[in-house]
């Protein structure tokens, strides 16, 4: 009787609880959230939270230069204490250092407005130059920070002492060609990869001469083997052409020489020729580099059979394509997701209405439109990042459950709803799995933004026991996956396992607990979410103290289907395991809303 009753409340104090759960049915329209710029301008899942690092008003008052808008990639310290954020103005760009203890600012680098952005290297000097569109921002390896411009004869700059107090060195890096630069990454090698953002836009390697040291070493261009001994291939012709369309750009592919090994020219063209010439690009057409449709962002995973993957955007495309490196100097090239990728919310193509890379998106609510940026979370999670209005503002978190490179599905994580702005430079912390930070960027306020982002409601003891739960599909956790919702009839599938095997053969149980969705669980006894002062229902063993099931070897699933009586409120799940010295082990919880 007292479970009824407790049920009954619950369902009446839920009933004005109507957030969504990941994935978003749609995207925020654009202007939805002005009235929350500076509290909320994201939709969000039920649950994830979200607060402001900083803003370009706050900082202004610290002396940021009057330049400093367009806040684009952003990327963290390994300690995730400093944000390191590039300018993408087309005049005195820039990057700045924001501590997040202290909320201070510094300046690395800023261009002289009254100057023409410099073609030498050999009379260049760092303080005394214009820098335009900054869009990279990527600390690297070797703790130094890069930074590229994103405009034409566009250059590639690397500050050797970002943590110091400056003056700060910076060294223009001579031997990566002219190219409109937008992401940069690092294999494990410590070979760095960016990109061209052109229509006819390539992927370029370079290969240090020395390991950590980026002052010299060897270019190459990504060419696919099966375009490159197309005769219908076009490479200084835009992706889309008439000739370029007849061809195939994935499968497999070689890294091809675009310098000599001591970073010499050995093109007709000249990759070295900055500022007023993409002349890299030109010089990548020589050796049939593979054009694409604006590539923009990089990030990068391993693959199941522990292959290192490239993800890069295809912005005129609609497409994101995966690198697999196969070899020092052989890929191979899939499409991850594209317009026909399955939307997780609908169970249909995220754009019914496109069948190709050349036809228009539509503007339906919710489309896949101009993928820009990229982010992978600790998990192998892939993100892809709109551009903005009128169809953009998205963050689509993509499911590749077997790490076969390519997505089964996709759906929006969170959208940005503020009029006249996209989100940029979404990037996990380095080392809090469950917290990104994302700019707002070019809003029409013109008040620039971090935000940071918690994804992980309702934490466990960080122990070796997981809970997985899945509603009509295969159990799964992680970002945006703590809460899920469920209808009546629904089956939802609750699994526990011990990844590291440490619980295996050891008592545990699966405990449920009815609370108002408005309210959500608080924990009694942190990291146990359930309260002994209301019902507690093992779901599997007993309750807790008395135990009375083990974890088996291969972990432990079960499934219930939900009765239609339950619907407005929310069950808390949590496994709950018995280690080897008594101590009890706790998962992070899940909610199931049901409606």
């Amino acid at each position: 009787m007292r479970t009824h009753l407790t049920l009954c409340v619950l369902v009446a104090a839920s009933s004005l609880a109507a957030q969504n759960t990941f994935p978003l049915p749609a995207s925020a329209v654009p202007g939805s959230t002005n009235s929350t710029e500076n509290t909320a301008p994201f939709l969000a899942p039920m649950r994830m939270t979200q607060s402001l690092v900083t803003n370009r008003n706050t900082l202004n008052a610290q002396g940021l230069p009057s330049t400093f808008g367009l806040w684009d990639m952003s990327d963290f310290d390994p300690t995730g204490r400093y944000i390191f954020t590039p300018s993408e103005v087309g005049t005195g760009a820039g990057v700045f250092r924001y501590d997040t203890q202290t909320g201070q600012m510094v300046v690395l680098m800023v261009g002289n407005t009254s100057l023409p952005r410099s073609a030498d290297p050999t009379t260049w000097v760092a303080t005394n130059d214009n820098f335009a569109r900054f869009d990279p921002c990527t600390f690297t390896p070797f703790g130094t920070v890069l930074t590229g411009e994103e405009t034409t004869g566009g250059r590639l700059f690397e500050v050797t002492n970002p943590m110091s107090n400056g003056p700060f060195n910076v060294r223009w890096l001579t031997q990566m060609p002219a190219m409109s630069h937008e992401g940069v990454r690092f294999d494990a090698a410590g070979n760095l990869y960016t990109v061209d953002e052109d229509n006819s836009g390539c992927i370029y390697k370079f290969v240090p001469t020395v390991p950590g040291d980026l002052s010299a070493g060897q270019t190459f261009v990504l060419s696919i083997d099966g375009y490159a001994v197309d005769p219908n291939a076009a490479p200084n012709e835009t992706w889309n052409s008439t000739a370029n369309r007849l061809t195939t750009r994935t499968g497999a592919a070689h890294w091809v020489a675009l310098t000599g090994p001591n970073g010499q020219q050995i093109t007709t063209q000249n990759p070295f020729l900055y500022a007023t010439v993409n002349a890299g690009r030109i010089a990548a057409d020589e050796v049939m580099g593979t054009p694409f449709g604006r590539p923009e962002d990089l990030d990068k995973n391993r693959l199941a059979n522990n292959n290192e993957c490239l993800y890069f955007t295809a912005t005129s495309e609609n497409t994101v394509y995966g690198i697999e490196l196969t070899g020092s100097n052989t890929a191979t090239v899939r499409t991850f997701c594209n317009f026909n990728t399955i939307n997780l919310a609908t169970g249909a193509d995220v754009n019914p209405l496109q069948n190709d890379p050349y036809t228009s998106p539509g503007s339906a609510n919710p489309v896949f439109s101009s993928p820009d940026n990229l982010a992978v979370d600790h998990f192998g999670n892939v993100y892809v990042i709109e551009d903005g209005e009128p169809n953009g503002g998205d963050i689509w978190k993509c499911i590749d459950a077997d790490r076969d490179g390519v997505a089964e599905g996709m759906g929006i994580f969170v959208s940005l709803g503020i009029s006249g702005s996209e989100p940029t430079g979404m990037i996990w912390h380095p080392t809090n799995p469950y917290r990104f930070i994302v700019n707002v960027q070019h809003p029409a306020s013109g008040n620039d933004a971090t935000w940071q982002f918690d994804t992980r409601p309702y934490a466990g003891s960080n122990g070796d026991l997981q809970l997985l739960t899945g509603v009509n599909a295969v159990s799964t956790t992680g970002p945006g996956e703590f809460v899920k919702t469920a209808l009546a009839n629904s089956v939802v599938g609750f699994q526990t396992v011990s990844p590291n095997g440490s619980l295996n053969g050891q008592p545990f149980a699966v405990l449920l607990q009815p609370v108002s969705t408005f309210a959500g669980a608080t924990p009694f006894l942190p990291p146990l979410w359930m309260s002994p002062f209301q019902a507690i229902i093992p779901l599997v063993g007993g309750p807790i103290g008395q135990f009375h099931t083990v974890l088996p070897f291969n972990g432990s699933s079960t499934a219930v289907q939900v009765p239609a009586f339950l619907a407005g409120i929310s069950v808390i799940a949590q496994s709950i395991g018995v280690a080897s010295n008594g101590s009890l082990v706790c998962s992070d919880a899940h909610e199931i809303v049901l409606r």
